[in-house]
């Protein structure tokens, strides 16, 4: 049996990379793989992977830890922007020293759990520590791409995994080319979509789907975390072309994140406060989905959209942007919409159009069922990355 220890290297304790590690653990063959799994923050996942039988551990990673100092965070930002911009051989060791305690903590537990294959969940700037590892100790490595980020990684950074018995797994072909135009080798990366488990634990929602519930208009919802890169305030401005002709609906915002504020600034200069609800992290996102009309990820970019597979999995229509991952999950017209980001007119009219047309979104949401069943189902997931983890031996 081969031991396979996942690196969560996340600094939000949940989202989509969490997601999917809970999942890709509880589907694979456990009398194949032992897993184990270790974290570098504080995260309700560790408790229900516990909960399971499997091994988790954290470590605590002052540069990674939600509560870390913010000040030596920024000034070791700044540190490695100069470094970048100006001595560029430098970058790769300037990783090592500023995680040197985290490299060795982990390095050590590789050991003691006798590994064999080292699991790297995250995006690749946050998986440059497991890199570090996976070449000290010579174990194999399989390494996620989940977003576009690519701040931090130089041809010198490319050229320290190359040596590594590597494998990059992309969550959308539009994230492969897009590595491998950053000079990523095409063979190394193989791209598997990701799923949703239909055998997922189902917690009850909150007090907080009464709000949802009980609003009488059509009710709107945006699920993810509250970043820039989300395109929030893009969702705001459509919503407020639609409310002035006198369409009554609501924008439920399930999630936090550090740019609440400044898309509460926005829903405040467009006069739109009082349509805007901000319920904050929910652990069921997918019981507020369900309530919903109708499920928008407005997003600038993004490696996939988890969350309009979630909508389509209950049943609400689902509308998106022509970017990334996307566009590999919703086929304009057929199980969703699409508009170009930043149209706010377009945006505008496909809600609209969704809300009012009942034909569509019964062809849409029936097509929804279809491709979930179709493209994103556990078998081919399954089966494509366990032929990553046996090609190693």
């Amino acid at each position: 049996m081969k031991k396979i220890l996942f690196v969560e290297s996340g600094t939000s304790g949940y989202g989509g990379s969490y997601h999917s590690l809970y999942q890709t653990v509880m589907l694979m063959n456990l009398k194949k793989y032992q897993f184990a799994v270790v974290f570098f923050n504080e995260t309700l996942f560790y408790e229900k992977l516990i909960s399971k039988g499997i091994q988790c551990f954290y470590i605590s990673s002052p540069l990674f830890s939600k509560g870390g100092n913010k000040v030596i965070k920024y000034i070791l930002f700044k540190i490695n922007g100069f470094i970048l911009r100006y001595f560029p051989p430098l970058s790769v060791w300037y990783e090592f020293i500023i995680h040197f305690y985290t490299i060795r903590k982990l390095i050590a537990l590789v050991k003691t759990l006798d590994v064999d294959i080292l699991h790297l969940n995250n995006q690749i700037v946050l998986n440059f520590i497991g890199l570090f590892v996976a070449r000290s100790t010579d174990i194999p490595c399989v390494s996620h791409l989940r977003t576009f980020n690519s701040y931090g990684l130089n041809i010198h950074r490319i050229s320290f995994s190359k040596n590594i018995k590597l494998q990059y797994v992309a969550i959308s072909k539009e994230l492969k080319k897009h590595w491998v135009g950053k000079g990523l080798e095409s063979d190394r990366i193989k791209v598997i979509y990701n799923i949703l488990d239909d055998n997922r634990d189902v917690e009850g929602p909150s007090n907080s789907i009464s709000s949802i519930v009980d609003y009488s208009g059509y009710k709107i919802i945006y699920v993810g975390r509250l970043i820039e890169c989300k395109g929030i305030t893009f969702l705001l401005k459509s919503l407020s072309q639609l409310i002035d002709v006198k369409f009554k609906a609501k924008l439920f915002l399930v999630g936090d994140g550090d740019f609440e504020q400044e898309i509460r600034h926005c829903a405040s200069s467009l006069n739109i406060e009082d349509c805007v609800s901000f319920l904050g992290y929910q652990s069921n996102p997918m019981a507020f989905m369900e309530k919903a009309d109708l499920l928008v990820l407005p997003s600038k970019e993004d490696g996939f959209g988890r969350v309009l597979l979630e909508a389509m999995s209950v049943g609400t229509p689902v509308i998106g942007t022509r970017i990334g991952g996307i566009q590999e999950v919703v086929e304009h017209e057929v199980n969703g919409l699409l508009v170009t980001y930043g149209d706010v007119s377009a945006l505008k009219e496909a809600m609209k159009r969704m809300l009012e047309d009942e034909s569509l979104r019964k062809k849409t949401v029936g097509a929804g069922f279809q491709i979930l069943k179709d493209r994103f189902n556990k078998e081919t997931y399954k089966t494509k990355l366990e032929e990553i983890y046996d090609s190693f031996f």
